[in-house]
């Protein structure tokens, strides 16, 4: 067992192979081992999430050396595949080039733009990375384990150094964000050992309750200093810009459409929606509106002791139903666990989330989180009607069903599509899943429709934040008050959404535009091939290419 307690911080950029000198590179898949073998190395943290082995004991290196050589890497690799022709490519590598590309093009942007070192705390907090260990395959947890929380207080001092430039400056969110996220690693330290998969591994428990300490204590540290030292110079801004926003639906999401495009799209659906709810609350509660018909469905609850078993109860009901009726080929593996949301985590999710597996999984085992709450406000978020519906979302035929059938994919599961996925089709396909239950009745009553078209209205306002809180127009608390106006949130869910869209720029848009765009190619495929149109064929066909933009995927398979 080797047991790294410092960085590996030898970094230096390697010489170019044989086959990749001078002017032209020979091909597009020696381009892509190349890349990939250095991208790990340099960003070690993220092997794991792709079944890349060999990083699993290292933690990422912050220093100003390995920033610089991040910063030449990202250059040197856009120059590299600028060189691959693409001729002779096949359709698949052709999508797979284009991903490259985009991925690359916005890294260097961002590089060029600013460093990311110093604007974002939470970066320095490790807890992640202990945590993915006990939930994906590694070749030594315990190993690994030690390793990493071993280097987690060298990460801490990275952390203070970078963040004690006069440069530094936050978005003070962030800092009260890595703060909760800090207070919450604690927690999980603090209950690691317990954790079955560690409990079942470790032989002598005393190194690693040495190990968890130094973590502990360095973490603290780092929650001090960003209370008592950071957050009051904490005055930078999250939103990205129109510039920034518009290179990202071009280049992660394939589209055409442009920030103002998008926005008519999300103020139209947004408005079409609360006319077909405001009418469906007139059936359901007469006279009293959509606060108080969502207020009659929300009243109807489990108790909070009741949650992971009623939500483990709708997810095999909905696993069940898929199955029965076809509606989408299931991988030759999977597995769902339904599990309470890491301590760590739970401020920035405050009901329901979803952890793919990895495509090297070979049970391929899924997470599906659940918050646990006490608090009567929030209960209600979990009421029977709307825990069935975000059942669906999560689970099947949503996210889980979706990341396991690419996975089972060799074409839909490269490290170029794996690691450029779009929320406009992994979140426009779940979200298209609750409307496709309806449609085939599992979801059957007026309060499973008025609680999915209450959702959808939520995902349209989430077109209408993201575009405005990125591009500047609107501001963190402008838009909460939004979220409790319109949606009668409670202010504390409305934040913890809005908490996760402030640092990620172009991912809640990605909902209602991608059930559209799903809706619009199946009304054609119903059009084109009539009485031969085949639900099943179409999904399959649909998941068949992965979790990428929806425009390559449309071009791939759905353009004669």
């Amino acid at each position: 067992m080797l047991i790294k307690s410092t960085l590996d911080c030898d970094h230096e950029l390697q010489p170019l192979p044989d086959h990749v000198k001078g002017n032209v590179m020979s091909s597009f898949s020696e381009f892509c081992a190349d890349f990939f073998k250095r991208y790990f190395e340099l960003h070690p943290t993220e092997a794991i999430h792709y079944g890349v082995e060999g990083h699993d004991h290292r933690l990422h290196d912050y220093t100003d050396e390995a920033y610089r050589e991040e910063k030449a890497f990202a250059e040197e690799s856009l120059k590299r595949l600028k060189q691959v022709s693409v001729k002779g490519l096949t359709k698949d590598e052709t999508i797979d080039y284009a991903l490259m590309e985009g991925r690359l093009t916005i890294d260097n942007y961002e590089f060029n733009k600013e460093d990311y070192r110093l604007r974002s705390p939470e970066s320095y907090l490790s807890t992640p990375h202990f945590y993915i260990l006990t939930v994906r395959p590694t070749n030594d947890v315990i190993g690994n384990l030690l390793s990493r929380l071993e280097q987690s207080p060298q990460i801490v001092e990275q952390g203070i150094a970078n963040l004690s430039r006069k440069e530094a400056n936050p978005p003070k969110l962030w800092t009260e964000i890595a703060i909760e996220s800090a207070k919450g690693g604690l927690s999980f330290l603090d209950t690691l050992s317990n954790i079955p998969k560690v409990k079942e591994a470790v032989k002598d428990p005393q190194p690693l309750q040495a190990s968890v300490e130094k973590a502990k204590i360095a973490t603290q540290r780092f929650c001090d200093f960003l209370e008592s030292n950071l957050l009051a110079r904490s005055t930078g801004t999250y939103a990205v810009g129109a510039e920034h926003y518009h290179l990202l639906l071009k280049k992660r999401h394939f589209l055409n459409h442009d920030a103002e495009g998008l926005l008519v799209l999300g103020e139209k659906l947004f408005a079409e929606t609360k006319n077909e709810l405001a009418a469906l609350a007139e059936e359901i509660a007469p006279g009293k509106g959509i606060e108080q018909a969502a207020l009659r469905i929300q009243q109807q609850h489990p108790s909070s002791s009741e949650l992971l078993p009623t939500y483990q109860k709708a997810m095999e009901a909905a696993r069940e139903f898929v199955r029965e009726k076809r509606l989408v080929t299931f991988p030759p593996r999977e597995e769902l666990r339904v599990i309470h949301t890491p301590e760590f985590e739970r401020h920035q999710i405050p009901f329901a989330a979803y952890l793919s597996p990895s495509p090297k999984d070979p049970a391929q085992i899924g997470y599906y989180y659940v918050t646990p709450v006490t608090e009567d406000d929030l209960l209600r978020e979990h009421n029977w009607t709307g825990l069935e519906n975000t059942s669906v979302h999560e689970s099947y035929p949503g996210h889980h069903l979706q990341f396991t059938v690419a996975n089972s994919i060799r074409e839909a599961s490269t490290l170029p599509r794996l690691m450029n996925e779009s929320s406009v089709f992994y979140e426009g396909w779940a979200l298209y899943c609750e409307q496709l239950m309806q449609e085939e009745g599992f979801l059957k009553t007026k309060e499973h429709r008025f609680v999915m078209l209450k959702d959808r209205l939520w995902r349209a306002l989430r077109i209408i934040i993201d575009v405005k809180t990125q591009t500047g127009r609107m501001s963190y608390d402008e838009a909460a008050d939004l979220m409790v106006r319109e949606l009668h949130f409670p202010r504390p869910q409305a934040e913890g959404d809005l908490n996760w869209y402030s640092q990620a720029p172009s991912i809640p848009m990605g909902y209602a535009l991608g059930w559209s765009i799903i809706n619009r190619i199946r009304a054609r495929e119903k059009e084109r091939l009539g009485a031969r149109f085949d639900l099943r064929a179409f999904h399959d066909r649909l998941l068949s290419s992965g979790s990428i933009s929806l425009p390559l995927v449309e071009k791939r398979h759905f353009t004669e």
